[in-house]
């Protein structure tokens, strides 16, 4: 019989030096009736990696001590045959909990009484040293009040719901997660992970969230500002009015005046009007889709190319890299040279 393979994973080489009581920490993940399963499984399993790579680099000690409750104790999930059951209620947790993470929860039993459930959660916020959401979580933490006068995040679908339920809670839509102080919200499944990955990174350092995403075959981050979906899929959505036919224009003539009186004359219609139908339709004003287009195209070049930035900058229509910098480091909170350092997957000749 052959040998089987064996992993040949390299060992993180720089930790940190802990305090007994900082090198092991328990996250508490609190499952509901029906949950996606990738947004409770996901971020378990790049905690659960993040175990094996310390163990692997012969620090044992350091890592997550894992734990799933619900909102009603038994089988949560239940499809083609696979079930997901938690063993305990959330009331019938104790002790110190160092991170508690909410994947969605069923609206239903979300909406309807549940204020037993909801007065834990606002208790619990206050007593550990981090709190997390995965996608429509966000509404959990809303609903108990621990989000009031934050910056969160949620699913972009539901945007216009959440705005008009908790006025009081600043939500942008763009980013994939935020963190506001010891308050992490994420914008879907997948991006449960990248926010998870981020935890470990705060916890443990660079080296080790890399070692976790190599493990999982994932990019190491995401920018958190990175937006949930590309501007150019935003472009499928429109079917009327000659907006869809714009937006493909737009995007191959970013070197090109793109101020709204120039683009409401392509449409023929007055700049009013053309912002109008086009808000309408997209979902935002014609100039910061212009933006968003230019931000795409000019990261696309910086990861993709070994083209150099002045290049960059005049065929996306920042005509110098000054120009370009500004608008990364006021979209993305990094500089095109960093941010081609950390994401090219060109590389130079």
């Amino acid at each position: 019989m052959p040998d089987l393979p064996q992993y040949l994973f390299p060992a993180v080489s720089r930790l940190p030096a802990l305090r007994a009581e900082n090198r092991r920490r328990r996250i508490v993940l609190v499952a509901s009736r029906e949950p996606n399963p990738l947004e409770l499984i996901g971020p378990m399993n790049v905690l659960r990696i993040a175990n094996w790579v310390f163990e692997h680099s012969g620090r044992a000690e350091l890592g997550y001590d894992l734990e799933v409750v619900a909102s009603q104790p038994g089988v949560v999930f239940e499809m083609d045959g696979l079930k997901i059951v938690a063993d305990k209620p959330y009331h019938r947790l104790r002790g110190e909990v160092d991170t508690l993470l909410f994947p969605p929860m069923d609206f239903e039993e979300l909406f309807r009484g549940k204020q037993r459930f909801l007065a834990w959660v606002k208790r619990m916020s206050g007593r550990v040293r981090r709190i997390g959401t995965i996608c429509f979580g966000t509404y959990i933490l809303a609903e108990a009040g621990v989000l009031r006068g934050r910056r969160v995040t949620t699913h972009w679908d539901l945007q216009h719901d959440f705005r008009e339920r908790y006025p009081d809670v600043e939500l942008d839509i763009d980013p994939i997660y935020v963190k506001d102080g010891n308050v992490y919200t994420s914008a879907g499944a997948t991006s449960g992970i990248d926010m998870t990955l981020a935890l470990v990174e705060e916890d443990f350092g660079r080296e080790a969230a890399l070692r976790v995403a190599q493990g999982l075959v994932l990019f190491l981050k995401r920018p958190g500002s990175q937006a949930q979906f590309s501007v150019q899929l935003s472009a499928q959505l429109p079917e009327e009015s000659g907006i869809a036919a714009l937006q493909a224009w737009i995007h191959d003539h970013l070197d090109e005046d793109l101020r709204v009186e120039a683009l409401a004359a392509r449409t023929g219609m007055s700049p009013r009007n053309f912002s109008r139908v086009f808000h309408r339709e997209i979902g935002i004003a014609p100039g910061r889709y212009v933006e968003q287009c230019r931000i795409e195209v000019a990261r696309q070049g910086l990861e993709e190319s070994t083209a150099p930035l002045s290049e960059i900058a005049e065929r996306c229509g920042y005509g110098t890299p000054d120009g370009m910098r500004l608008a990364f480091e006021r979209h993305l909170g990094v500089s095109p040279r960093a941010y081609r350092q950390r994401f090219a997957t060109a590389k130079a000749g």
